[in-house]
């Protein structure tokens, strides 16, 4: 099973109360049974066996609710995290596993869960960390805006530190005559996001005239798949220039399609 440790001939001492054994780590096996001072790795984390252990008894599942009540046969001494994987609808997770899904990365906090029992629906998966999917990790140039309102410019502004990309990039956008309500510009993604990802738009203005305009951003829809936004403006602008982020997001796993 891998894991975060590299496990090789390590000696430590363990086991039971009273229990002089020292015993060398090394990886828990589903055909092993344990004697006591055992030392074995789960999912990145180091349990000890207290007594004999038998075959299949797993250490996270043991420890959490143990067959024998206040009586655990493996007790936790070291806790890690194994390295992600996918996360599968098929698979049995337990104590520790890390797994990649939804654009994030997730650990279980908790003995198990049944198979099926996706991180992001259920409050024993713990966030990590996010990662973007193929479609928000495209990146994105002032060419993939469009359809410019009259009196209106626009461009992607790189920060220093980072890459202008479909999840969020940074826009300035100048307007040279008094503006009404309406649409501003239309921004096209390089690659589609299918409708049933859901992605939220959301718009993050930088200044004050940015937060009068009242700025929405809605999905261009097209063939069951999300190509891009249209920016609005609610509240009307005079001449101005202003900044502000434009922050895409799937909000459930985006459907793979050859």
């Amino acid at each position: 099973m891998s894991s975060i440790f590299e496990v090789d001939n390590v000696v430590v001492g363990g086991g039971s109360v009273g229990s002089s054994a020292t015993c060398r780590v090394s990886d828990w096996t589903q055909n092993t049974s344990y004697s006591d001072g055992a030392i074995v790795v789960f999912n990145g984390s180091q349990y000890v066996a207290c007594g004999s252990v038998p075959v299949g008894l797993i250490p996270p599942v043991e420890y959490y609710t143990p067959l024998t009540p206040g009586q655990p046969r493996w007790q936790l001494a070291a806790r890690g995290r194994s390295l992600p994987q996918a996360y599968s609808d098929n698979a049995t997770y337990y104590a520790d596993q890390v797994v990649t899904h939804l654009g994030g990365v997730f650990i279980l906090d908790a003995p198990t869960v049944p198979a099926g029992t996706r991180p992001g629906r259920d409050k024993r998966w713990t966030r990590l960390s996010e990662t973007l999917t193929a479609a928000e990790g495209e990146q994105i140039a002032t060419a993939d805006l469009t359809n410019f309102a009259a009196s209106v410019t626009a461009a992607i502004v790189a920060n220093s530190d980072e890459t202008a990309r479909v999840r969020h990039h940074r826009v300035r956008m100048t307007i040279s005559n008094l503006l009404s309500n309406g649409p501003l510009y239309t921004c096209k993604f390089p690659r589609a996001i299918p409708c049933e990802a859901r992605p939220q738009i959301t718009i993050q203005p930088e200044d004050q005239m940015g937060f009068y305009m009242l700025l929405t951003a809605s999905a261009v829809i097209s063939g069951g798949q999300v190509t891009g936004y249209v920016l609005n403006n609610q509240g009307g602008a005079g001449p101005s220039t202003i900044e502000f982020t434009v922050y895409v997001k799937e909000q459930i796993d985006q459907v793979r399609q050859s």
